[in-house]
């Protein structure tokens, strides 16, 4: 009886050892979350009401259930002179992102942002804390 527990004590652990070495290879575990970060420079003759319009679109999207959080404002940064909005939206996986970007609302939120914006920067990240 003992040796059966072992053995099955030992498969289990083997077993959650390949599990957490694989979600690591991955990036992706059951606790992380990916962030999506935008930051856009607007170029200097766009339209304040554009602006509006994409900060709205930004608000709007982060309503999807798809989005975990979301958070934007503007850079204050004293290092940086370039104003720009960040806009942040944190998702639970690689496919909540990849399906977020499907939505038409996120085509009409691109389309505009090429029209009005000198710089755009992305950057996603899986969390570590």
């Amino acid at each position: 009886m003992k040796q059966l527990l072992f053995t099955l004590l030992m498969f289990a652990m083997v077993s959650f050892s390949f599990e957490n070495k694989a979600n690591a290879q991955s990036g992706n575990s059951s606790s992380s979350l990916l962030r999506h970060i935008v930051m856009i420079t607007f170029k200097p003759d766009a339209p304040e009401d554009s602006v509006k319009a994409l900060d709205d679109i930004y608000v709007n999207l982060s309503k999807n259930t798809l989005v975990k959080d979301f958070e934007m404002g503007v850079n204050i940064s004293t290092r940086d002179t370039l104003a720009k909005h960040v806009y942040v939206t944190t998702f639970a996986s690689k496919e909540d992102l990849d399906n977020y970007k499907k939505i038409s609302l996120y085509k009409t939120l691109f389309k505009l942002s090429l029209a009005v914006a000198d710089d755009v920067t992305v950057a996603d990240y899986w969390i570590k804390k």
